[in-house]
Parts: structure tokens; C-alpha cells; sequence
């Protein structure tokens, strides 16, 4: 806690401890636990809730109190510059949290990144300001020069600064060289090629500057093999390297142009080393009040530079060095009952390092599904929810993430790995990123002749596709699902895959044939469990949809325009038939404690209660609690994609009271909807957002309320929902649109 009145709080976090490498995937889980904890919902830190909510929570957290946050090194989790959503964070829980702390914040949030945040620009011009340091001034480079120990006139000084463009690491490398290597002489500088280098690339100068003091260290004999030894073995390492992993890489045999001469020093020759290396400001030694080390550390790209300097020149010392570090992991490490988040992370770190060493099918086997996910338990993922860590354990194994898998795995082990990853970068709303390894599992699946694995990659991949807006592909995909799962006579899979066939169909606009298939589903579904009959879990979620959808239509044109059509009984049956379906469903959900299944039954119950009391006028407080759990059950059960449909429903049940404080309500879901749609590029529900947009508000100021609207106006979400619902062939929604189109405009 701060000692000072002007804050209640400080809390600090680097994301440079996960690496620079853009094909890494480090993620916010680390971060997300110990803040929560640090700030006051230990419960909430320990849960499996998805990124996305302990981001909010934690933005609630912090909002509320004069806390002062530190994130630096943020650019690990944002896309590179090369990527079409250059500077976008990649990870729910950071944007949940900055975009939260941007709309309310007591305090203050530092970020520091080499990339824009592209989720703030909204807020550049209010409550984040982007303030630019892409480099030192030629006074502050000046000085700093001269703090080192360099020696030489203005002039020399003020050209070397523009020579590296101002670059504070590259200063300080050269400073550094110059003072143990040239007695701080400027003049040494001209040994040194720099005018070609551009400092704003990877590495840069300072890479080049690195060589140099590479070469002096080599020069000085015996008393630079030590410093340079250890420098090399911080290449090894995308994060600090702790005392109990520097002492397994030590222990004897040496590994070969690598460790001798560490192996060979005495203690009191690698603590000089490490001085020397720590005057010289290439490391940081951490050590316990007693002196004992805890841990060495140096810059990310210093780190990138030896890892480039020992794979290049020493692959096999690489290779053993790695699997020297997996084996330690691996050895040191308990397999606990019930782990903790921070429990895993040395297996984590294991994969890594056995990627490293080419050992992928051991790290696959043994330690990510063994261990880490605890085989078909998904230990990681249903219990705590780290869907990042997850994430960052399978960028191991490709070559190039999401599309080279390692060639080292078995074709049945990329299919299995490559699934893995799309389910992952689904959870965490990389929605779009998750294409392209689920379409290279089906295809691996296809060419082994599995044909169950590979109708429930083409399921996946239709349900992907829909989410993403592309209708006919999901249409198309989902009939080669039927196609495959016909081929394997599974009925489960059969009936599965007719669903999905069915609920595309549905969005698509065809519903008389949707309503045959699902039909047909569901006669399977009799023929397997003949004690339970109707469709439920997703797949009577989605039936129930496609039954609710005149329902919903109805309750739509009464709620637009009073008088314009009389109450049909025959929508109110089906209104009472799919309220038993969804009670059917919630009991079976219940049973067998399914908490997606649950909260969709929950759903499918709230939405026909609503539309029920909208169409008899009857006082909506009955359908309140079902869609309030469905919120927060969606929630708990990490499925986001699913919150928007959530949201939709509780906006237009806030929006029936009337007060403002339930019309603010309704407001605040809307945009999260959109927030959430945005992100994870779900045009579908972008469509369904500006139509309750207008429908809900637009009605409001038609009828003479004194609600303005919250947004630019109705006319505009009606003609961007028009612009959506063409685009992508999201037909269910073209007769409700024509609807709203007839009275609002």
C-alpha cells in the first residue's frame, strides 16, 4: 500500500517476462490472478471465470479506489504492426480491464508498448492519452552518455545520439562498452558500423552493438568466458531465469560450448561475473534478504539476441540445454490434487523448453494433456479457466501459429493439438483466428479416414463460421458434417450434425427446411435415448430458437406498434411448449451439472417468458430471474460467444419497466453486446444489436418518451443492420427488420 496521501494503492506488472517474439501467445492469467487477489477478490481470481469477466471485475476494482496500476511491456499481447488489427490487444481480459478503466477510473493506469493500443483510440482524446517516447533527446542522451563513464565533446556526444536516433537501450550498450572495453573513449565508436541499422526494428542497433561486446568479451580471455557464459545461457530463457533452473543447467557434465566454463569457475568466479555483468547493466540478480539468488534477468532483446547467438552457432548445446531444463521442470514440479493456476506454470514453461529440444510428442503427451489438462478432465481449462496459458503452451508446438504445426508429431497428434488451439483461441473471442487451425484439423482427419472426427470438425467449423457471419459457409460445411457422420454411422453424431445443419439453415432464412431437420435430429435423438426424447442441451437450445422465432416476431410487432396486431393463441401455445422444453432441458442440465447447458436452458426459458408476457400484457417479473442467471451462468461457463444473446434479452426485459434507471440498464447491455461482437468479429450479432437499438429506443422517442437516444440515432442502426443482414445473408432477420423499418422510419 502506498505510504503517500496522493494513492491509496499501487500495483505493478511487466508482460516483458513472456518474450517479444510475435509467435508466442503470452495472455493475461498470471496478471489477472494476482491483481484480483491484490485488490480484493481472492474468490473471483481462484474461479474458472473467462479473461474477459475478471477484467471487468478487476476495472470495478480499481476504478473505485485512487490505485495507481503499472502494465509495462504490453506489446507481447497486442497483434504486431504487420497484422490487419495492428496494435489490437489479443487478449479479452486486458481490453475488459483498460476499456473499463478508461470509462471509470478514481486513479491512474500506466501502460507503456512500443504498439498503439488500438482499443483505446476511442479515448485517446479524453481519459487515454497516447504520450509518444520513441526516443531520448539529444540533451537526455547526452547526459545520459555521460553518466556511464563516457568521454568526448559535445559534438562526438550529440552525433552518436542522432547516429542511433535517440535509442535509450542502444546508449546504454554502447555506453556500457565503451567504458569496460575503450576506458569510455567516443572516439572507439567508429568501430562500430551503425549507419546502416535502423534502431526501430527488432533488435536494431543495439543487436549490432551486442556483437561488439560479444567480440571484446571473447577478447579478454578468462575473465570474460564466465560473463559471456551466463549471457548466453539467458537466451535460453522467455522470462527471468530462477537459481533452481541456472543450477540444473551447471550440474555436471557440462554441456558442450556451452556451460564449461561456468561448470569449471568456483562460486566466488561466477558471483564476479555476475557483478561485472550487473555493472555493466546487461543483468538484473535478484537475491533473498539472506544473499542467496533468486533469480537473473536481462532486456527482452538481449534475451532474443543470445537466443539467436547460441541456436545459430550451437544448435545441439541449445537442444541439451533445453531438455536438461524440461527434465528439471518436469522432475521438480508435484502433481498436486487440486493446483493452483501459479502450480502449473513450470509445466508450462516445460513445454516450452522441450519444443526447444525437439521432444514435442513428450511435452504433448506427458506433460500438456497428462498433467497439465489431466487427459479428458481438461483440468486447466474447466477448473481455472486459462484458456492464455493454455494458448501459450500450444504456440510451442507450431512453427508458424495458428497454421504450421511441428512435424515432429504424429499426424493424429497435430489433428488433436490443432483442435486444441482452435477451441482456445475460440474462448478467448479470437474468434477469427480460430479458422484456420480448425479447417486443418478437419482436413488432417479427412486424409486419416475418420470420418466421426472429421464430421465434428466440420460441425465446428459451421458453428465457427456462423458466429463469424458467413452463412453459406456454415450451410455448406454443415452439410459435409451430415455427409461424414453418415459415413460413420455414430448415431450421437448423426443427430449432432443434423442440428447444426438445421440451426444455419435457420439464420440463413430457410426455415421451413430447418425445422425438417431438426425434426429429423430429434427422431434420432428418440431412436438413442428413447427415455429422453426431445432434443436438449445445445442442440434443444437450438431447436427451441428455431420454435421461438414467430414468438419472438410477434412479441416484436406488438412491442413496435400495440394496435397492430390482435393476440394469436397459436403463438402463445408454442410459447408454452418451449417453456416446458426448456424446464425438460434445465433438469437434465442440472443433473448432470452442465454449466453452458444450463445457463442456455435458463435462456430459452427467460426468452419465452418474456415474449409470453409481452403478448398476453401481463408484468414481465417471471421471466426476470431465469435470463439474470443465464447471464451470469454464460458467464461462469467461459462460452462469451453466447453472453451477446444474453444481453439482448435482459436489455429488452430492462427496457419493459420503463423507469430510467431500467432504461439505463438496457443501455449499458447493449453496448456491452456490441463491445463483446465487436471483438470477437460477430456480425450476426452486430445486426441483432442495432436492431434492438432501434426497435427499443426508436419506439421510446416515437411514443413521445423523454428517453434520448443513446446512441447517433435509429435511423442509422436500422440502415447498419440493413447493411449486416444483406451482406451476410442473415435472412431469420430480414421480415423483423422490414417490421421495424415500417414504423421507425
Amino acid at each position: 500500500m502506498c505510504s503517500s496521501d496522493l494513492c491509496d494503492a499501487v500495483f505493478a506488472w511487466s508482460f516483458y517476462s513472456q518474450g517479444t517474439k510475435d509467435q508466442t501467445a503470452p495472455s493475461s492469467d498470471l496478471f489477472l490472478k494476482d491483481a484480483l487477489t491484490f485488490f480484493g477478490d481472492p474468490a473471483m481470481a481462484a474461479s474458472a471465470l473467462g479473461a474477459f469477466d475478471k477484467g471487468r471485475r478487476l476495472a470495478q476494482l480499481i476504478g473505485d479506489r485512487r490505485s495507481l496500476l503499472i502494465l509495462d511491456g504490453l506489446e507481447p499481447l497486442q497483434y504486431a504492426p504487420t497484422s490487419p488489427l495492428a496494435g489490437e490487444l489479443k487478449d479479452p481480459g486486458l481490453a475488459a480491464l483498460l476499456k473499463g478503466l478508461a470509462t471509470r477510473n478514481g486513479g491512474l493506469c500506466v501502460i507503456t508498448t512500443r504498439y498503439s493500443v488500438r482499443d483505446l483510440q476511442g479515448f485517446r482524446q479524453t481519459t487515454a492519452p497516447m504520450v509518444s517516447l520513441s526516443r531520448l533527446s539529444n540533451e537526455a542522451g547526452v547526459a545520459l552518455l555521460r553518466s556511464l563513464g563516457v568521454l568526448g565533446s559535445l559534438q562526438e556526444f550529440e552525433k552518436l545520439v542522432e547516429d542511433v536516433k535517440g535509442h535509450a537501450l542502444t546508449l546504454n550498450l554502447i555506453g556500457m562498452w565503451l567504458r569496460f572495453a575503450h576506458a569510455g573513449d567516443i572516439r572507439k565508436c567508429n568501430l562500430l558500423s551503425l549507419g546502416e541499422m535502423d534502431c526501430f526494428l527488432q533488435g536494431g542497433h543495439a543487436f549490432h552493438v551486442m556483437d561488439a561486446y560479444v567480440r571484446w568479451l571473447e577478447s579478454t580471455a578468462d575473465s570474460g568466458s564466465c560473463p559471456l557464459s551466463v549471457l548466453r545461457l539467458m537466451g535460453l530463457f522467455d522470462r527471468p531465469a530462477t537459481a533452481d533452473c541456472l543450477a540444473a543447467l551447471l550440474q555436471p557434465p557440462a554441456i558442450s560450448d556451452l556451460t564449461e566454463a561456468l561448470v569449471e569457475s568456483s562460486e566466488a568466479q561466477r558471483n564476479m561475473a555476475l557483478t561485472q555483468l550487473e555493472d555493466a547493466k546487461l543483468l538484473t540478480v535478484s537475491r533473498d534478504p539472506a544473499g542467496s539468488l533468486v533469480s537473473l534477468d536481462t532486456h527482452p532483446l538481449l534475451r532474443e539476441y543470445f537466443a539467436q547467438k547460441v541456436l545459430g552457432e550451437n544448435p545441439n548445446a541449445w537442444m541439451a540445454a533445453h531438455r536438461r531444463l524440461f527434465e528439471h521442470l518436469c522432475a521438480t514440479t508435484p502433481d498436486n490434487p487440486n493446483p493452483k493456476l501459479e502450480d502449473l506454470q513450470p509445466l508450462y514453461q516445460a513445454v516450452a523448453h522441450a519444443c526447444h529440444a525437439g521432444m514435442q510428442e513428450e511435452a504433448a503427451l506427458n506433460v500438456y494433456h497428462d498433467r497439465i489438462q489431466r487427459g479428458n478432465e481438461n483440468y486447466s481449462l474447466k477448473k481455472l479457466g486459462a484458456f492464455g496459458s493454455a494458448l501459450g503452451a500450444l504456440a510451442c508446438f507450431f512453427e508458424a501459429p495458428w497454421s504450421r504445426i511441428s512435424t515432429r508429431l504424429t499426424a493424429a497428434q497435430q489433428g488433436w493439438l490443432l483442435n486444441e488451439a482452435a477451441f482456445c483461441l475460440r474462448a478467448t473471442v479470437r474468434l477469427p483466428e480460430s479458422i484456420e487451425p480448425m479447417r486443418a484439423a478437419c482436413e488432417k482427419a479427412m486424409r486419416l479416414g475418420d470420418w466421426g472426427n472429421t464430421a465434428s470438425g466440420y460441425g465446428n467449423l459451421s458453428d465457427l463460421e456462423l458466429i463469424l457471419g458467413d452463412v453459406a459457409g456454415a450451410v455448406a460445411d454443415a452439410e459435409k458434417a451430415i455427409a461424414y457422420a453418415d459415413r460413420d454411422n455414430d448415431s450421437f453424431k448423426r443427430m449432432t450434425q443434423r442440428t447444426n445443419y438445421a440451426n444455419a439453415m435457420h439464420q440463413a432464412g430457410q426455415r421451413a427446411d430447418a425445422e425438417r431437420c431438426f425434426r429429423e435430429a430429434e427422431s434420432l435423438q428418440a431412436e438413442m435415448q428413447p427415455h429422453l426424447p426431445r432434443l436438449y442441451s445445445a442442440a434443444g437450445f437450438m431447436y427451441c430458437d428455431l420454435l421461438l422465432a414467430p414468438v419472438e416476431s410477434a412479441a416484436w410487432q406488438l412491442t413496435l406498434d400495440p394496435s397492430s396486431i390482435p393476440q394469436a393463441a397459436s403463438v402463445t401455445e408454442v410459447s408454452v411448449r418451449v417453456s416446458e422444453r426448456a424446464t425438460e432441458m434445465l433438469r437434465i442440465a442440472g443433473r448432470n451439472r452442465w454449466l453452458l447447458h444450463i445457463a442456455l436452458a435458463d435462456l430459452t426459458f427467460g426468452r419465452s417468458a418474456l415474449y409470453n408476457a409481452i403478448l398476453e400484457a401481463s408484468p414481465p417479473d417471471r421471466c426476470g430471474l431465469p435470463i439474470q442467471r443465464a447471464v451470469d451462468g454464460l458467464r461462469r461457463a467461459g462460452q462469451i460467444q453466447f453472453v451477446p444473446f444474453s444481453l439482448l434479452t435482459r436489455a429488452w426485459w430492462y427496457s419493459l419497466a420503463g423507469n430510467n434507471a431500467c432504461v439505463g440498464s438496457a443501455s449499458d447491455d447493449l453496448d456491452e453486446a456490441c463491445e463483446i461482437a465487436e471483438r470477437g468479429s460477430m456480425p450476426l450479432f452486430l445486426a441483432d444489436i442495432h436492431l434492438h437499438r432501434a426497435r427499443l429506443f426508436g419506439r421510446m422517442q416515437n411514443n413521445g418518451g423523454k428517453i434520448k437516444y443513446p446512441w447517433e440515432s435509429p435511423h442509422k442502426d436500422l440502415a447498419e443492420a440493413r447493411r449486416l443482414i444483406e451482406k451476410h445473408g442473415y435472412g431469420r432477420r430480414q421480415q423483423e427488420l422490414e417490421d421495424a423499418e415500417r414504423v421507425l422510419l
